[in-house]
């Protein structure tokens, strides 16, 4: 267990989400738990252990799980149907577009295993699509936590807006950033560190990376900006351009497919109100393999080094702009 800021203790993605379920469901009696038998390995079995009558088990059947969810949704339950991202993004697709999108049902959707950190699940099970699947939907929200605070963050707000949701919880314990009474807002980003000469925008774990390479560009005098964006849809643009305004250029990093992803709607915003030099830090256009955490960062180009030199590249081509 690491700790940082003070005394907040640094837990697995989630555990901090099988926690907040039960915290959830003692706030909000009309809030039901549904599983696709995978409620030991997302945690959401301590919401089982607390709330047994309102558990649904549906088995091996995700079409069911999100058919069922909007039925309840339109009972005027708040449902929380629980499998792995990839499933969910793949599997089920055609029901959360239809059956809960096209409504705009009030049913919360957590992905669980999302990216590389899905390791030895191999590529059947490791999500990278996720992101640009579901901010592809009318009336979807996503959002990707930095920590286990800000993932409680957003599952609360989650809970507190009406309409779909989709958040992202990576089988990671990371370092935290945020406190225990972290707040989070939709279409808002926060501003980490401040910086001068570069924008690196983070969202979900990757945001970790980015500070630790804005330590690594430090080292060499180049002073970085980074900026964390857990709400991906909607994004908090005023942020993006006035961070790039001040730097002049960016790089994106997310734990996903750079394909439609976060760094798709970074650069969007930048295309269309400040373009400036950019370069995304993510998963190319291939499939995941089975191995290490570390071996599979490092193989697709997502440490912090590699981040840092994204931000080189980038500096570089804005001086040959401004030239």
């Amino acid at each position: 267990m690491e700790e940082s800021n003070g005394n907040v203790k640094a837990i697995e993605m989630r555990d901090a989400f099988g926690q907040t379920l039960v915290e959830l469901g003692r706030q909000y009696p009309k809030m039901v738990m549904l599983d696709a038998d995978l409620h030991t390995s997302s945690k959401a079995t301590m919401f089982k252990k607390a709330y047994p009558d309102r558990f649904i088990q549906v088995g091996i059947a995700e079409q069911n799980l999100f058919g069922i969810s909007a039925g309840l949704a339109l009972s005027g339950f708040i449902p929380f149907p629980s499998t792995f991202a990839v499933f969910a993004s793949r599997r089920a697709l055609d029901q959360i577009a239809i059956s809960i999108c096209f409504p705009n049902l009030n049913v919360k959707i957590p992905g669980s295993y999302v990216g590389l950190p899905t390791s030895r699940a191999g590529a059947s099970h490791n999500c990278i699509e996720d992101i640009a699947v579901m901010r592809a939907l009318p009336n979807m929200r996503v959002a990707d936590p930095a920590d286990a605070a800000d993932l409680r963050a957003i599952m609360h707000a989650a809970i507190e807006v009406d309409g779909p949701v989709y958040f992202r919880i990576a089988r990671l314990t990371m370092p935290s950033i945020f406190e225990d009474d972290h707040k989070f807002e939709w279409g808002k980003g926060v501003l980490l560190r401040e910086g001068h000469d570069v924008t690196l925008f983070g969202t979900g774990i990757m945001t970790t990376f980015c500070l630790h390479a804005a330590d690594i560009l430090a080292e060499e005098g180049i002073s970085a900006e980074v900026v964390h964006l857990a709400s991906i849809k909607p994004i908090d643009r005023e942020l993006i351009v006035e961070s790039v305004a001040r730097t002049g250029c960016a790089v994106t990093a997310e734990n996903a497919t750079i394909n439609g992803g976060f760094g798709s709607a970074v650069t969007e915003v930048l295309a269309e109100e400040y373009p400036v030099p950019a370069h995304r830090i993510g998963v190319r256009d291939r499939w995941v393999d089975s191995g290490g955490i570390k071996e599979l960062f490092t193989h697709h180009g997502m440490q912090p080094e590699d981040i840092a030199a994204a931000a080189k590249q980038v500096i570089l081509a804005k001086n040959k702009v401004r030239i």
